[in-house]
């Protein structure tokens, strides 16, 4: 009798791995499709000093340059960012300055960051876990800048819109920032007929 359990339990285990895989799959393809999107964000910079924390608005777009836009804090508001796949430049006040390029992750590019980790990062680990009452589908994402350094991409989605609701980016174990976001919508390329 014991013996007609195991190829069961098997059976079982292969297809509980199978969700896993269509989860994440599902999540790669729906932000890969993604061509625009408009962001409101709380970004903490973990720093060893200190923290600090930002809100942000991001004018995301996947095929040219994204610009971000500081809200708050109040003496920084204004201050704008625009990311290139190259090059970074901060502008305020119709002054623009080269601040070099964008190899490393920081809170001015980490919204167009964790858009990319979650269209073709490779897939680490995925869950499902509640932020504040909300049903979400974590997914860890490795990634890698054009520094050569890793950087690992937590990103929890709302289970039911698959929208980012919070993100945490690391490198080599430390946490580097980390996302809460406030307002999230997308425009998404028409299917191919």
């Amino acid at each position: 009798m014991k013996r007609k359990w195991i190829p069961l339990l098997c059976l079982l285990l292969l297809l509980s791995g199978c969700g896993k895989a269509e989860r994440s799959q599902l999540v790669q393809e729906r932000y890969a499709a993604v061509t625009s999107a408009e962001m409101t964000a709380e970004i903490t910079c973990h720093l060893p000093a200190e923290s600090r924390t930002f809100q942000i608005h991001c004018d995301y777009r996947r095929d040219g340059r994204s610009e971000i836009t500081v809200l708050e804090p109040e003496e920084l508001s204004g201050l704008k960012a625009v990311v290139s796949e190259e090059d970074l430049s901060l502008s305020y006040d119709g002054l623009v300055l080269p601040a070099g390029t964008q190899a490393s992750v920081s809170a001015a590019n980490c919204l167009p960051w964790l858009m990319r980790a979650a269209a073709g990062g490779y897939v680490l680990e995925e869950g499902r876990e509640s932020l504040e009452e909300t049903p979400c589908l974590r997914a860890a994402f490795d990634t890698t800048g054009d520094d050569g350094q890793k950087v690992l991409c937590t990103i929890w989605f709302d289970e039911s819109t698959l929208t980012p609701v919070y993100g945490e980016l690391s490198r080599e174990g430390e946490l580097i920032l980390t996302v809460r976001m406030i307002q999230f919508s997308a425009e998404l390329e028409e299917p191919a007929a």
